[in-house]
């Protein structure tokens, strides 16, 4: 498996009009979307903790993956894209 890339992209106002992107915060659903991402990877020593996504599902499988501090998606708050390719 390979190591997620994470990336911070700015702030959650810069995908506002990216209609298609679905909204998680449920801890459960956020943490099975990270461990079928492989985020943390093994001997991350400081891994970002997520507590909101945003993820593009296309055929199935999450083609974007977007990462946020705390339950509320403010617009002003930093955004990470977590990447596998």
């Amino acid at each position: 498996m390979l190591k997620p890339n994470v990336t911070c992209i700015g702030t959650i106002k810069d995908i506002q009009n990216h209609g298609d992107l679905i909204l998680v915060t449920d801890p459960l659903k956020i943490e099975h979307i990270l461990d079928y991402l492989g985020y943390p990877a093994p001997g991350d020593e400081y891994p970002i903790e997520f507590s909101g996504l945003f993820v593009l599902v296309v055929d199935g499988d999450y083609k974007e993956v977007y990462g946020f501090d705390g339950y509320v998606a403010y617009l002003y708050k930093d955004l990470w894209r977590i990447d596998t390719q």
